[in-house]
């Protein structure tokens, strides 16, 4: 039996999980675990490397498309498809949402789009970016559910107007750390048209329609988004739409987990969820984002690493962390659980919306290049290209 070393940050349910279930781990395998967690904010500055080298490097540890792209340039990520091919039979690889499998291969090579090359990583939840809103407060203001990014800067703003501090009309992540500011504003940047490369691979982002998405959204954090917005993590974020101190949000779907716990939350069963707001043209296009596991291709025993990748992953395991706040579902199977599809049934449109963000969202089909190098989200459009998430950031 071998030693399995895991490396994760402090804020993701998932990494939750593994810690509550390592020991069930270590019976069915007898395999000794080995967790190092550390504080989510170093953990996404991406200076991680001195942790996945040397005698002490982590076997497995988390990460997720764009951040990983630094890992493989490193030498740091192992190919999985021959693992996946010796796994049991009862591992079911083609469980896993198709966009998602494929967010996570590329060849390596800039330029290339994702969806082709090695499976770099497998994923454990995933984030799509949906439109939260308070109906209570809707209604104090007489507006209706936005549909289009015009019409929620419109909202957003009668609402700060109407109802005042400490109220605001949206939320919106910061700054303070490199990959929290892209969620709703490049769900926005997407649906105006805009890009970041073109066909060429020339940098894009000063288009007619990313300076007009761009404007609209300086203009309106200005008049009715967070007074202190670049200092926002993400989770912070999440906690204060939970107290209800924004009328509107887009941002990640899987914050479902804080705004329905009635721990954190005291908008239990008053949180509306729809789809996000359209472009000027009618185009929708979210990103998506998974939050995943790797292999180290340091480590000094892969067959081992696998075994915990394999365990970790798997339908039971992945199942019973939903229940404990892993959201959203890679597996199809997961999805399709009754005892999940009726713990989601109080939350209103949240399955529904999130599901079709996630496998067949009209924007999630469009082929477009994705250019490794530039952006944190992957356009969904990028999975068939390919997809995104965060972050999930995690997404982040």
């Amino acid at each position: 039996m071998a030693s399995v070393r895991f490396f994760a940050p402090d804020t993701d349910a998932y990494v939750a999980s593994v810690e509550r279930h390592i020991d069930e781990f270590e019976e069915l395998t007898g395999h000794t675990a080995h967790l190092n967690i550390i504080a989510s904010d170093q953990y996404f500055s991406n200076k991680i490397h001195a942790f996945l080298a040397g005698d002490g490097a982590a076997d497995v540890y988390m990460s997720g498309p764009v951040l990983l792209w630094e890992h493989a340039a490193a030498g740091l990520v192992e190919p999985l498809d021959d693992f996946i091919k010796s796994a049991k039979d009862s591992y079911h690889p083609e469980d896993f949402l198709d966009a998602l499998l494929k967010a996570n291969r590329w060849t390596g090579r800039f330029g290339d789009k994702l969806g082709s090359g090695p499976l770099l990583e497998i994923p454990v939840n995933c984030e799509s970016y949906n439109l939260a809103y308070v109906p209570e407060i809707l209604s104090r203001c007489g507006t209706e559910i936005p549909t289009t990014w015009d019409e929620f800067f419109s909202v957003a703003n009668r609402i700060t107007e109407k109802i005042g501090a400490p109220v605001r009309g949206f939320g919106q992540r910061g700054v303070f750390v490199w990959h929290t500011v892209y969620t709703g504003y490049a769900t926005q940047f997407w649906s105006y048209g805009a890009t970041d490369f073109d066909e060429s691979g020339r940098c894009a982002i000063a288009s007619p329609s990313g300076v007009r998405a761009t404007q609209a959204f300086i203009a309106a954090l200005k008049s009715a988004g967070p007074q202190d917005w670049p200092n926002q993590r993400w989770y912070e974020l999440a906690l204060d739409f939970a107290k209800g101190n924004y009328g509107l949000l887009v941002d990640s779907d899987h914050y479902v987990a804080f705004f329905e716990n009635p721990e954190q939350s005291s908008l239990v069963g008053k949180i509306g969820y729809a789809l996000p707001p359209a472009g000027p043209s009618g185009l929708r296009k979210p990103n998506l984002w998974t939050w995943s596991v790797v292999m180290n291709a340091r480590s000094r025993n892969k067959r081992a690493a696998w075994d915990f990748i394999e365990w970790a992953t798997s339908r039971a395991f992945l199942l019973r962390s939903a229940f404990e706040g892993n959201m959203n579902p890679t597996r199809v199977s997961v999805w399709d659980d009754p005892a999940f599809i009726e713990r989601t049934q109080p939350w209103g449109d949240f399955y529904k919306v999130s599901r079709q963000l996630v496998t067949d969202l009209p924007g999630a089909r469009d082929a477009r290049r994705q250019l490794p190098g530039y952006r944190h989200p992957l356009d969904p459009s990028a999975a068939r290209g390919i997809c995104r998430c965060g972050h999930g950031a995690r997404s982040p």
